[in-house]
């Protein structure tokens, strides 16, 4: 899945929301999109998506400082401490997927 990651300035309380672009596909439009195609066999693949990101929630200010403490390109790296962060902002952008509309791609992870 491709996201443009820009800052939000219009979001208050969520850390982060998924949107489409001005001419993109919304979330209804491109389950309908896909259903269609399955039928005929026909891959569509995912259209592009926009993760806007608050900065000013405590959970991406609380990222970034664990992002900050992560070893720096020269040193050993921390794999535990990698695995763990992406699997915060996993759960955090397919949270806001959910919340979109969107469906989410393994479900089961």
């Amino acid at each position: 899945m491709v996201f443009v990651v820009i800052i939000s300035n219009r979001l208050v309380v969520s850390p982060c929301a998924i949107v489409t672009p001005t001419f993109g596909y919304s979330a209804n439009m491109e389950r309908l999109m896909n259903a269609q195609n399955s039928r005929q066999n026909n891959f569509m693949p995912g259209k592009l998506r926009v993760l806007e990101i608050n900065p000013a929630s405590p959970l991406i200010e609380g990222l970034l400082k664990r992002v900050q403490q992560l070893p720096g390109p020269d040193e050993d790296p921390d794999p535990e401490a990698e695995a763990e962060l992406k699997e915060v902002v996993m759960t955090m952008v397919d949270g806001a997927l959910v919340r979109s509309g969107f469906d989410v791609q393994d479900v089961n992870q």
